[in-house]
């Protein structure tokens, strides 16, 4: 077995991961604004993500049906791979745990119109210790984006905004971020296709 086919469907695998995460993230952020507006913005924000999430889904089942058609060997993680495994999970925990923080504290101080936006800053944030475990760069972008669309969100909270102004502004802004991200996977992932008809009409391949 050829080491191209190995990283062929290791590319795969990483696109489909990574395009799972921000079509649910995307849908996610979508009904966290679509339920705050309530119809306010003629379901515009929902229709329009409605749209990127479908288009998602259809390359997920492209990218998983040529990722399938890949033959590979099974490769042991390394130990860089099983570090970065381990660094990952311990991220989201203290993710996880910060928002519950957050929620508590929010809660008891009576600025629970805070918390869509400071929930938002903590995912943003997030990002940037991922971009250096993972080495991707993108999550720097990805973070940075959400973190500003937060911080705006708190401003306008700070100003008297009412919530649901707020949350529809920082729910839409998230989910173009992770769609904007999803693109990017989209673009690597029909790579992909293009290397593996390449690699399938090889000779001896």
């Amino acid at each position: 077995m050829t080491s191209s086919a190995t990283n062929l469907k290791k590319g795969f695998d990483d696109v489909l991961g990574g395009l799972f995460l921000m079509t649910a993230f995307t849908l996610v952020w979508t009904v966290i604004a679509e339920v705050a507006l309530h119809g306010r913005d003629y379901w515009s924000i929902g229709v329009l993500f409605a749209l990127v999430v479908g288009f998602f889904l259809v390359a997920y089942s492209r990218f998983y049906s040529a990722s399938k058609k890949t033959k590979d060997e099974a490769v042991p993680d390394s130990i860089e791979d099983k570090a970065k495994s381990k660094w990952f999970n311990i991220i989201f925990i203290v993710e996880g745990v910060m928002i519950f923080v957050v929620v508590n504290v929010l809660n008891n101080t009576g600025h629970g119109n805070y918390f869509i936006s400071c929930f938002a800053l903590i995912v943003g944030l997030h990002f940037f210790p991922l971009a250096k475990i993972m080495e991707r760069t993108a999550y720097y972008f990805m973070g940075g984006f959400i973190s500003l669309g937060a911080i705006l969100g708190i401003i306008l909270t700070n100003k008297g905004f009412p919530a649901y102004e707020v949350t529809g502004i920082v729910g839409a802004w998230c989910a173009f971020a992770t769609s904007a991200y999803g693109i990017t996977l989209i673009k690597r992932g029909n790579q992909l296709l293009l290397n593996s008809r390449t690699q399938s009409y090889q000779p001896g391949s």
